[in-house]
């Protein structure tokens, strides 16, 4: 599932400093080729989902799925400067989501968990200040879901798997601590259209008939990390 995202990142990564350019009055000394990593923290609107664990779990009304939930990210990116005020980058998230939930009757548990594998190609406009450069901008990806579900006391676990387009706005800043090293911040929106999941074998399930939910989703995220600049 991660070898779209290696490939995507290990481009980025071998692109040569040919590109780097001369400084001019407001930008750096040359032009940057950094790497960041860091952990995210979204708002994560998945109705399909939450609808779906509802009806087949069949939870007592206070442990119902909610429509709005959070869901922790773990992030990298590869950016190089391109122009005076353009960047480009490739990205790879990973989602992570998981519901565990016990039936009315007390003697039935299910678990449903979900992993999102981000690869995104990201154009940025740049701003640059005193010890500071700002980047805003977005870009479009394709991503894969592989969802687990299991249900208790039947002791199986059935694979379910969907992809599709992806579409993303974002702002980040980068604070200067050295000549090499910035803590970076960022605000992001994200719309995922995977569409429903899909069988790849035929399991025993909970014995409720239910349809497999749409994975389409959006996410409101905040992220926080380091950012390293290789050249």
């Amino acid at each position: 599932m991660q070898t779209p995202a290696l490939i995507l990142l290990a481009a980025f990564v071998g692109v040569p400093h040919a590109l780097y350019a001369q400084p001019t009055e407001g930008t750096p000394a040359g032009r940057f080729f950094d790497v960041t990593v860091g952990l995210g923290i979204n708002a994560h609107v998945a109705s399909a989902v939450a609808d779906y664990v509802n009806q087949v779990a069949l939870p007592w009304p206070e442990q119902k799925a909610d429509i709005i939930t959070s869901a922790p990210e773990v992030y990298a990116v590869c950016e190089l400067q391109i122009s005076d005020d353009w960047s480009v980058g490739a990205e790879y998230a990973l989602l992570l989501k998981s519901h565990a939930v016990d039936d009315r009757s007390g003697y039935a548990r299910s678990n449903f968990s979900y992993q999102v594998h981000m690869p995104s190609v990201l154009v940025h406009r740049l701003l640059f200040g005193e010890g500071y450069r700002v980047k805003a901008g977005g870009g479009v990806g394709y991503h894969f879901c592989l969802f687990q579900q299991e249900f208790q006391p039947y002791g199986n676990e059935e694979a379910l798997r969907t992809s599709g387009l992806s579409l993303k706005l974002e702002a980040v800043g980068n604070t200067k601590f050295d000549e090499s090293f910035y803590g970076s911040i960022g605000f992001d929106l994200r719309w995922d259209f995977l569409g429903r999941l899909e069988r790849r074998v035929t399991a025993t399930t909970s014995g409720r008939t239910v349809e497999l939910p749409s994975m389409n989703f959006f996410n409101a995220g905040i992220k926080l990390g380091i950012t390293f600049q290789l050249n």
